[in-house]
């Protein structure tokens, strides 16, 4: 099987996780900081390596504000609903998933303003100065994508942190990012960062980050969390201030092990890899006929993802003549709605193929002869 579709979750995962999390749950099944007994300490050691570990991949020195939660959506609904007000400002991007334009849309009935900006594929500059342009008295945040899920353009987080102005927070969505972009939240002055482990983190699915680099926002669920267990409003401290129940020890371990194969494989070879491969991928399949792929403008700053349909199929026929050639890839509309009515392609979708640091370019060979057949 080749498998296209890591930017939904990648596969294979590197073996070092699929161990630990099968020798975790082998071997202790106790909720950490809970209890005073050895098995309860060894798990809350793993959680604090875990976030320790991530940390160090997004240059973040303090663990107890790497938040573990569930997956990205977590993350981000944390953030968006937990700093905003009515009458706040914020601005967006059109390339954004729905795990952001859904809480924002929620916010924008609740009275907040949104702005959406429209991307500029082929200049970075002139995105950024729209962004910038559209900064208000009242503005609050920028809200952007660190690399689209549709169509890999990798945004120029590091220019608008270094120019958006200092009370303007900048939360980013790096669900696509994180593991394959060198990303360092102080220096890039990013102040929320959210991703899940299961994509390019390479971790299992079922957990997640929330990096905080600012003030912590208002919980998105209240309860236990093993500490001051007498007050009945949420602990005030991080990282529990943010972790209401039991935290998943198993999919700790994986994450824990997934960020030490990053960290010593190193997050630049995982980026030139997957550069790479979407180079080679472009050129080979712009030999075929029939094919029209969305990313000409900007494939220069693309990383991993290729948008395309081909003349006369439906993007879900694709899919399936894909699936009977043991090759996966994703059809639809992404979750990116903004990105498919820019594109005219709300009723037909698109085919999104997505690498990961295990393909090769002998696969992308094989995807385009199967692809050449139906022209």
């Amino acid at each position: 099987m080749i498998y296209f579709d890591n930017g939904a979750s990648t596969h294979p995962k590197p073996m070092p996780v699929i161990k630990a999390v099968g020798s975790w749950m082998q071997k202790n099944g106790a909720n950490s900081g809970r209890s005073g007994h050895r098995l309860s300490m060894e798990a809350a050691e793993l959680i604090y390596n875990t976030r320790v570990a991530i940390g160090k991949l997004f240059g973040m020195e303090k663990a107890e504000n790497v938040i573990l939660v569930p997956n990205a959506t977590y993350a981000l609904n944390t953030v968006i609903l937990g700093l905003f007000e009515k009458g706040d400002h914020i601005i967006t991007t059109d390339l954004e998933h729905n795990s952001v334009l859904r809480p924002l849309w929620h916010l924008q009935n609740k009275g907040v303003d949104v702005r959406v900006i429209s991307t500029d594929f082929g200049d970075d500059s002139k995105t950024v100065e729209k962004i910038l342009s559209a900064v208000r008295k009242n503005t609050k945040a920028i809200i952007c994508t660190q690399c689209s899920n549709i169509c890999g353009k990798m945004m120029p987080i590091e220019e608008i942190g270094r120019r958006k102005p200092e009370n303007v927070l900048l939360i980013v969505d790096g669900s696509q990012g994180a593991g394959a972009i060198p990303t360092d939240l102080s220096r890039q002055k990013i102040d929320y960062y959210c991703a899940p482990s299961h994509k390019s983190l390479m971790g299992p699915q079922g957990g997640g980050v929330l990096l905080v680099n600012n003030r912590a926002p208002r919980p998105l669920v209240f309860g236990g969390t093993g500490t001051e267990s007498l007050r009945l409003d949420q602990p005030q401290a991080l990282p529990e201030h943010l972790e209401s129940g039991t935290l998943p020890a198993p999919i700790c371990a994986g994450m824990l092990a997934a960020a030490e194969y990053i960290d010593q494989l190193s997050v630049i070879k995982i980026y030139k890899h997957k550069r790479q491969l979407t180079e080679y991928a472009y050129e080979s399949m712009m030999q075929i006929p029939k094919a029209t792929l969305y990313m000409e403008s900007y494939k220069d700053s693309c990383l991993g993802v290729i948008p395309f349909n081909i003349e006369g199929y439906h993007s879900a026929d694709i899919g399936e003549i894909l699936d009977q050639h043991g090759i996966c890839v994703r059809s639809g509309l992404h979750c990116a709605p903004l990105f498919h009515m820019r594109m005219g392609t709300e009723k037909r979708g698109m085919v999104r193929i997505s690498f990961g640091y295990f393909n090769t370019q002998k696969e992308i060979d094989t995807f385009v002869r199967v692809l050449k057949k139906l022209n």
